[in-house]
């Protein structure tokens, strides 16, 4: 028996291009791994000033860092071979301007944050950006991780890289630290606007992002740099120390995320390099990346160190 064949008009008007698809298909069929614009359309967002922020249940939470864990274990089993980008060990460092050098890759992503929210930004943040509404742009530029090395900082902490690949050097901690952003729930517009971010994630729900973490001592020693590396254009990475800062206190930046109110789901939490063991934390080693105290949000602290 043959089956007949019929075209739906469905009026999208500013809906995205897969909530369109999804109206066609069973949800349990779609598994969205980024979400993008119709052209031309703009999101109205629409307050919740009087919200009250709840967090998300145990078991909401544990479903989500499953979920996230098998994405990640999915990436490293399929990608054994590293990625052909920045010699086996591509990174993200942030640029000062919204570009990369020449034959370095950009990756770029709009969250939709928290409507009427209090997403803010003070000091040095470089390329990343607060659009009217609070949601942020932040553009990525990848280089060569294995030019990183541990530094003399002020004070003993770490700095921050985006882990981009699958190999891990020497001077990286033996593990990756995990911080899942819950972003708006409301009609989330979350894009990957450019590049490949994998091991990375970002849908309709939120975004994950993978870090590796390097060493910095107060007094200098074996393997450590003065200064970060020359990759040919100015850039930051993540972290709280304030030398060496490019500019002193004008290097020096923050910009905090609101995000959503309604049962949150935040996650913040680093998994063993070795033995897969995961271990939750308020922040990342270094406080690159903060929650201490404001576990519904999330804070970046950034350094302008080229």
């Amino acid at each position: 028996m043959g089956i007949a064949l019929m075209t739906v008009a469905i009026p999208i008007s500013c809906m995205t291009k897969d909530d369109a698809v999804n109206n066609l298909l069973p949800a349990s069929s779609i598994e969205k791994i980024e979400t993008s614009y119709i052209e031309g359309c703009q999101k109205v967002e629409r307050g919740y000033f009087n919200e009250e922020e709840t967090s998300a249940s145990a078991e909401m939470m544990e479903e989500v860092r499953s979920k996230l864990l098998s994405y990640q274990k999915s990436f490293e089993l399929r990608y054994k071979v590293a990625r052909n980008l920045s010699e086996g060990y591509p990174v993200g460092v942030i640029p000062a301007v919204d570009a990369c050098q020449v034959g370095s890759e950009r990756v770029k992503f709009f969250m939709d944050n928290q409507d009427s929210g209090n997403t803010l930004s003070t000091g040095w943040t470089g390329s990343w950006s607060i659009d009217g509404n609070g949601n942020t742009w932040h553009t990525f530029c990848v280089v060569y991780g294995a030019a990183f090395r541990f530094m003399t900082f002020n004070a003993p902490t770490e700095y921050l890289l985006l882990r981009l690949g699958n190999n891990k050097t020497i001077y990286m901690e033996p593990r990756v630290w995990n911080v899942y952003i819950d972003n708006e729930d409301n009609n989330n517009k979350n894009v990957l606007a450019d590049g490949d971010f994998n091991p990375n994630l970002i849908n309709k729900n939120g975004t994950n992002l993978q870090f590796w973490a390097i060493s910095g001592k107060n007094t200098p020693g074996q393997n450590q740099d003065s200064q970060f590396p020359d990759m040919g254009f100015s850039y930051g990475v993540l972290g709280t120390f304030s030398s060496p800062v490019l500019g002193g206190a004008a290097g020096i930046g923050q910009l905090k995320t609101d995000d959503e109110n309604s049962n949150n789901s935040n996650q913040l939490y680093s998994v063993d390099w070795v033995t897969n063991a995961v271990t939750g934390d308020s922040h990342v080693q270094g406080y690159g990346v903060d929650r201490t105290n404001d576990p519904g949000n999330t804070t970046f602290n950034l350094r302008r160190v080229r």
